[in-house]
């Protein structure tokens, strides 16, 4: 598919590497990591923007493969600090193939990567649980970076099978989110007030003290809302991070602990109750509120390098979320990883072994549902650098084995083990021409279906198989413009979709979607299987056009052939950012567009409206100067300037975005 899709662009990019040879370019070289990395990060964070990805470690826990590399998005905290987001999903929306949809509910906000389903997060090294809630409550002044994997082939990260939910489908990609350490003594503060009353204020300090290193951070956010449409978020958090670094020794911990609110949004009804259009246009009042939304997080890494070439990497981590919404809804989160990585020369060996566990008491919708998980997972990946590092294989393999002790449909005690579900992956980095890097990727995955999943007639269910192929090339043509295209394509055979059947146990013939068995108390839930195909292609370019102004744009359409999928998601997103920096003056523009979508998980109705199709625009200026000897800079910010009132999810309602918000903010850094 690549291959037809592409053949024309890549004789392009290739004319136009030999047109722009590396010797041409010496003050761009000197701009530039060396060019033989590919993983480079392009030396723009003067004027705030980094073009692609920063390249972590072998040893590193969050490290991928070189063929991996153009699926990888790296956002910087000068790139952060210029969105001047107010939540991370502000920053992830920024990123190709990814979409953020807000519903305004218990749950809140849905993400989806490449139309495929949703992905997992790491936070300093733990895996997230309850992604919506523990997301919204980050304080975004304490992210130093946010790394975007798209497509989850990186097997040494995570469970490809979607740990946290009971499908059992494979995870879509990773989110690795890492929180600021000190690399000197340091204080600050921040405060800001905006629109509908909205106040932020914050306090963090550090300093690092031979091989120690510590930073704690606090905040306090409340944003009101738009009167009358029950939107008041407040959240108050600190952080700790800290760490030593030796010589042969580091470790690395991180503890968060908050405590918030969240009302729940009240949707506009669209749609009439048969004939009656008496309710349209107005608000679908509700009583329901998360008045308690208290996340946890406790992070912990330790690294032994035993030798020049032999590294053992150890992670503990646990999350918790403490929830009340008309009942309790608390879950808890616990994960332990230990890799071992060899590097002899151009090769690099990495091996290991993963156990998780998920809890709750209660999972919305219902919220009186206990689930119980675990996984525990194996995985091998080895990489081999041929030519100078100009070509690179690599291949890997993971067993992911979920069991749980509690039904994920009933909640009931349960001893249900699926089988393993095996990964493959195959991939290649190649270095045609020192500005211009092929990569390409194939991985199989596998997923039974679970003990509580039966078919109407009886029959056998086969495993869902799913088949990915990726292609992508990237180019550093000129510092002025550096573009990049990535393409995909995904085969899934035999994937679990919910149908109805006769329940055994009952002598009614109305068909339904589930049952439970009176000897065990065990829920089984009907379904059958579809073939579906997902693809879809990426692209974008970066650049510095001139000293002080740089850009960023991406582009991503992905299109499947089931109906229900492509009804459901914006198939067309673009993103675009624009920097400038002169001396103590700053002015950053940023929008995003999301195409139409025309079902968002809703009644019936709400098929035939049409949700998302928006284009938001942020922007903000800000002037630094000294105050009493104080580095400080005030900030004036607008978020949705053109005042769109979009809405991306329909449930009781549609939820709409309260429009344009302006506000101003200083702060004030003391060391």
């Amino acid at each position: 598919m690549a291959r037809r899709l592409f053949p024309s662009l890549t004789l392009a990019l290739a004319a136009g590497c030999a047109l722009f040879p590396a010797h041409a370019h010496a003050a761009d070289a000197a701009e530039l990591q060396d060019a033989s990395d590919s993983t480079r990060t392009y030396d723009l964070e003067k004027v705030g923007v980094t073009a692609k990805r920063a390249k972590e470690k072998p040893t590193s826990p969050y490290a991928t493969t070189e063929s991996s590399q153009l699926q990888t998005e790296v956002i910087t905290s000068e790139e952060i600090e210029a969105i001047h987001p107010q939540t991370a999903w502000d920053i992830l929306e920024q990123v190709p193939g990814v979409e953020i949809t807000f519903q305004g509910r218990q749950h809140q906000e849905f993400n989806n990567l490449r139309g495929s389903g949703s992905f997992g997060v790491i936070l300093d090294g733990v895996y997230i649980g309850q992604v919506d809630r523990v997301i919204q409550s980050l304080p975004v002044d304490t992210i130093e970076s946010v790394t975007v994997v798209r497509d989850a082939t990186a097997l040494t990260l995570g469970p490809l099978t979607n740990f946290g939910s009971s499908t059992g489908s494979s995870n879509a990609g990773f989110v690795i989110i890492k929180t600021k350490r000190s690399t000197k003594t340091n204080a600050s503060m921040s405060a800001s007030y905006g629109t509908f009353n909205a106040q932020q204020y914050g306090l963090a300090g550090g300093t690092k003290v031979g091989k120690f290193d510590f930073r704690l951070s606090g905040g306090f956010y409340d944003n009101p809302g738009k009167d009358g449409w029950n939107m008041q978020t407040r959240n108050a958090s600190g952080l700790f991070r800290g760490g030593y670094t030796g010589e042969s020794f580091e470790a690395d911990l991180t503890y968060m602990k908050g405590h918030g609110k969240r009302n729940l949004e009240w949707g506009e009804i669209l749609i009439p109750t048969g004939s009656d259009y008496s309710k349209v246009g107005t608000l679908s009042v509700s009583t329901m509120n998360m008045t308690r939304m208290d996340p946890e997080m406790v992070g912990l890494n330790l690294t032994e390098h035993w030798t020049g070439n032999q590294t053992t990497v150890f992670s503990y981590g646990y999350n918790g979320v403490k929830v009340f919404c008309q009942s309790k809804q608390n879950s808890y989160n616990n994960s332990v990883t230990l890799r071992h990585i060899i590097t002899t020369g151009p090769n690099t060996f990495k091996a290991g072994i993963q156990e998780m566990s998920y809890t709750t008491n209660g999972q919305a919708p219902s919220t009186t549902k206990a689930i119980a998980q675990e996984m525990k997972s194996l995985f091998a990946e080895d990489e081999y650098r041929f030519l100078g590092g100009n070509l690179t294989v690599d291949g890997g393999i993971r067993f992911d084995r979920l069991s749980y002790t509690k039904s994920p449909v009933s909640g009931s005690a349960s001893d249900l083990t699926a089988a393993p579900s095996p990964a493959y992956t195959l991939g290649v980095a190649w270095k045609p021409l020192p500005r211009l890097t092929v990569t390409g990727r194939f991985a199989r995955t596998q997923n039974d279906a679970g003990d509580y999943q039966v078919s109407p007639d009886g029959s056998a269910l086969p495993p869902e198989k799913r088949k990915k192929y990726e292609f992508g090339i990237q180019a550093d043509l000129h510092r002025a413009f550096q573009p990049w295209v990535t393409a995909y394509y995904y085969d899934v055979k035999d994937q679990k979709t919910s149908t109805t059947g006769l329940d055994p146990n009952s002598t009614s013939t109305t068909k339904v979607s589930s049952y439970i068995d009176p000897t065990t108390g065990e829920e089984y839930d009907f379904v059958t299987c579809a073939d579906v195909v997902t693809h879809g292609i990426e692209g974008g370019a970066a650049g510095r056009i001139i000293a002080p102004l740089s850009y960023k744009v991406s582009w991503s359409y992905t299109t499947s052939d089931d109906a229900t999928t492509n009804a459901s998601m914006s198939r067309h997103l673009a993103s675009a950012a624009l920097r400038y920096r002169m001396g103590a003056f700053g002015a950053n523009v940023s929008a995003h567009y999301a195409g139409p979508r025309n079902r968002s998980s809703s009644p019936a109705g709400v098929f035939y409206y049409q949700l998302g199709d928006y284009t938001r625009v942020d922007a903000n200026l800000d002037y630094g100067f000294k105050l009493h000897g104080c580095d400080s800079k005030v900030t004036l910010y607008g978020r949705n300037i053109g005042d769109v009132h979009y809405a991306t999810r329909y449930v009781t309602g549609a939820y709409r975005d309260p429009g344009t918000q302006v506000g101003l903010q200083f702060t004030c850094s003391f060391f």
